[in-house]
């Protein structure tokens, strides 16, 4: 039996180690460290295997430093995933430390109790720091279920020292280690919980890491708004909220950059993206639907709070200042700067979709191209006054 644990924690835990790297290639710094602390650990228990190769002293003393590396990486594992300091030096300080102490029980007091005792101790001491600083940051089900297999792993650590050396000391040298209750207790419960945990682990990993793809895959690329897929999924996450929807576009921009080109198109699109996030009221979302038109969706706000949001936002966009080959200098080059145009649409109660108020929304934004650019309109209203909050009643005119 002890000989089939000598070999089936090495392998198990070299097969995580390698899994964790690979996921780490998706851009996972957590699995970057998980990797390597699985293969520090594949190789602390790969070390009795090489009994005949190796004298007993060397021999612990290998595997003692190959376990403390295993749980510095394990611990930092853990503080990288709920983005917690790293506190690196001060791991690495304690952990040597302890070594020295491991050193010390091996080769003068050639105490093999108190040896692995301070390992234990250490190991413990890692990955409970980590757990500790990390409990108020869990985020989901897969965090909360990776520090309760940390916590298992450290309990186990503690109840087996307490049970086999304090209270039934089952070992004394290093022959009656190999053949103890205590190396079998440990190869056993460490060959459950590795799995526990690694598997633990690897759905928290493999989970951000999907949502950090699909994340990107619903970002647009230049100003970090959700795309029309990510806004299509805030509506859906949302299903059954109503209330005011918003198109803006950005006049004239194809006179922008005919005349300064794209990359100063680009900066006044970036910085109109940034305005609008700035002000947007906690609980909304907007999008970049392409090209200079964005969409925002303000849950259960009336259509004269939207309308009055917009008009604040084309105010603040309008008095900021430019110039050509940035977007906070002078004037950009022609007469009352670059302005934006506004369409508000409130929700009805036969729309069958968000895109049909986002329709009449859009129809509210030509009217007021028509009616001269730089102003707000909305569905059944007319645009106002450049300068003005107030919104006046109008027309429905629908034009280019």
């Amino acid at each position: 039996m002890d000989s089939n644990f000598a070999f089936l924690l090495p392998v198990m835990m070299l097969i995580f180690g390698c899994t964790f790297l690979l996921v780490g290639r998706f851009g996972s710094r957590e699995a970057k460290l998980w990797g390597p602390g699985y293969l520090f650990s594949a190789a602390a228990f790969s070390v009795p295997l090489f009994d005949s190769l190796l004298e007993e002293r060397t021999a612990s003393a290998i595997a003692d430093a190959l376990f403390l590396l295993a749980f510095i990486f394990y611990s930092g594992a853990v503080l990288a995933r709920f983005k917690r300091p790293s506190y690196f030096r001060l791991r690495l300080a304690f952990a040597g430390l302890m070594y020295a102490g491991m050193l010390y029980a091996a080769l003068v007091a050639v105490s093999i109790p108190a040896e692995f005792l301070l390992n234990d101790l250490a190991c413990v001491a890692l990955l409970g720091f980590a757990v500790a600083v990390s409990l108020r940051h869990m985020r989901h089900a897969a965090d909360k279920l990776l520090l309760a297999v940390s916590g298992l792993v450290v309990a186990d650590i503690i109840i087996r020292n307490v049970v086999f050396v304090f209270i039934v000391p089952s070992y004394g040298g290093h022959e009656d280690f190999i053949s103890s209750q205590y190396a079998f207790t440990m190869q056993a419960t460490a060959s459950i919980l590795a799995l526990m945990f690694a598997l633990s682990a690897l759905a928290a990993t493999t989970l951000d890491t999907i949502a950090a793809h699909r994340d990107a895959a619903e970002r647009d690329p230049m100003t970090g708004m959700l795309n029309r897929r990510g806004f299509d999924r805030m509506v859906e996450e949302r299903k059954g909220a109503q209330g005011a929807v918003i198109i803006c576009d950005i006049d004239n921009f194809k006179w922008v950059n005919d005349t300064f080109g794209h990359g100063p198109g680009d900066e006044v699109i970036r910085a109109f993206a940034e305005m609008l996030q700035a002000r947007l009221p906690e609980g909304c979302f907007a999008a970049r639907f392409g090209g200079e038109e964005f969409v925002i969706f303000l849950p259960a706000t009336p259509l004269a709070s939207a309308a009055d949001f917009a008009n604040r936002l084309r105010l603040a966009f309008a008095s900021a200042n430019r110039k050509p080959n940035g977007f906070d200098g002078g004037p950009i080059g022609f007469d009352g700067g670059i302005t934006a145009s506004f369409g508000v649409a409130a929700a009805n109660s036969a729309d069958h979709s968000l895109y049909e108020q986002i329709a009449r929304a859009d129809k509210a934004l030509y009217a007021a191209k028509d009616a001269g650019r730089n102003k707000v309109m909305v569905e059944g209203e007319p645009p106002s006054d450049m300068s003005s909050p107030r919104l006046y009643r109008a027309s429905e005119k629908h034009g280019g």
